[in-house]
């Protein structure tokens, strides 16, 4: 299935890459708009919308300047660019396409970025790259073309280095059960777009954290992207001589690339029934502080080495470890003799309601150390 799926959009983006390009732009992915705003109407083009998307995605996920990125399904390399120029990141960008690859190392070179951005015909669940080679793993409307998006997710954990981040925008389904017509327009978007499944915003926040990450977060952008798809509002440059044009192309390329042309109306229709979401999804993998935050949660609690390797930072420390206020107390008094007075446990949990002291995980214990850490050290 994977292997077909691969196979299949690697045709579809060699053979589209040129429509993408001559029509959407450098940046073959949403445009985002504030409510209200109109490109006709002295607001963001096409084009700066699209760029802007991209500047969202940097602020939402907290991607520094100067880090090392994967940027997975990198297209032409639209993105990778902004990365490797305004903020100096070295960025290397996998694609299933060999031509999408090409065409992104040509923009590179012509940019003058060829030195901090390269590109690859890479299986992103297969690069062969090392353990925690990346600060940064980058991936805008890729992960719809992965059907094994658990991999995706463990395969980032792996790839990321401690304290690492996930930026990730796109295309979702609204979660829960569907109805028989909105399935079949979401059938129709999945077939001409070469892509097994939608999953929603939450679910990709379920399957990180399930993996490991921590502070995972989503945002739904679905209001300030559905207009990309409006060929009046987004004013999107239409084929000279319209369906000729598209029957010519059929013709000579195959039907796949029909899929193209028939993207916009039933994604149009998609945000307008609320059946298509669009999000930015965030998560950091733990730094050095979650490991021994469970060590010390080990010696609190006599465990094991093969106890500590259960203890996610999903875990929590009510429902999940069931620490009596001995125990809390007795990790309060560790924590604070490992990193200091104001890494004061029981004062913080003192302060939490009922539901927020059910739902304290083991990953946000190490975020309230790092965090408290920091600022002793910076005081």
């Amino acid at each position: 299935m994977n292997a077909d799926m691969n196979t299949a959009v690697e045709r579809y983006y060699d053979t589209t890459l040129d429509l993408y390009e001559e029509l959407w732009g450098e940046h073959v992915h949403h445009g985002f708009w504030d409510e209200g705003e109109r490109p006709d109407a002295d607001g963001a083009d096409r084009h700066t919308a699209t760029d802007r998307l991209v500047h969202e995605l940097v602020s939402y996920a907290g991607v520094p300047a100067k880090a090392r990125v994967l940027d997975v399904g990198c297209g032409i390399g639209g993105p990778a660019l902004y990365l490797a120029g305004a903020l100096r990141c070295a960025v290397v960008g996998v694609t299933l396409s060999a031509q999408q690859a090409a065409r992104a190392g040509e923009k590179a070179a012509e940019a003058g970025l060829a030195d901090r951005a390269e590109f690859h015909q890479l299986d992103a669940l297969s690069t062969g790259f090392p353990d925690a080679s990346f600060d940064v793993l980058w991936a805008v409307e890729s992960l719809m073309h992965i059907a094994d998006r658990d991999a995706f997710f463990a395969e980032a954990m792996r790839l990321l280095r401690p304290g690492g981040r996930l930026a990730i925008a796109t295309w979702s389904v609204r979660d829960g059960a569907l109805s028989e017509d909105e399935q079949e327009l979401v059938d129709q978007i999945l077939k001409h777009q070469v892509m097994p499944s939608f999953s929603s915003l939450e679910e990709h926040e379920r399957m990180a954290t399930a993996v490991g990450f921590t502070e995972v977060a989503s945002v739904d952008w679905s209001r300030a992207v559905a207009n990309s798809w409006d060929p009046e509002f987004a004013l999107i440059k239409k084929p000279e001589h319209g369906r000729a044009t598209m029957v010519s192309l059929a013709r000579e390329r195959g039907a796949d690339v029909l899929g193209f042309f028939y993207a916009g109306p039933l994604m149009k229709k998609g945000f307008d029934t609320g059946v298509m979401t669009y999000g930015a999804i965030r998560a950091v993998k733990p730094a050095k502080t979650f490991g021994e935050v469970v060590e010390l949660l080990g010696v609190v609690l006599d465990e094991d080495h093969a106890w500590r390797a259960t203890v996610t930072p999903a875990t929590t420390l009510d429902g999940d470890l069931e620490l009596e206020s001995i125990e809390l107390t007795a990790l309060s008094e560790a924590l604070q003799a490992r990193y200091g007075a104001t890494v004061d446990l029981a004062a913080h949990v003192a302060g939490l309601d009922v539901d927020e002291m059910i739902a304290f995980t083991v990953g946000d214990l190490a975020a309230f150390v790092a965090a408290h850490t920091a600022q002793a050290d910076g005081a």
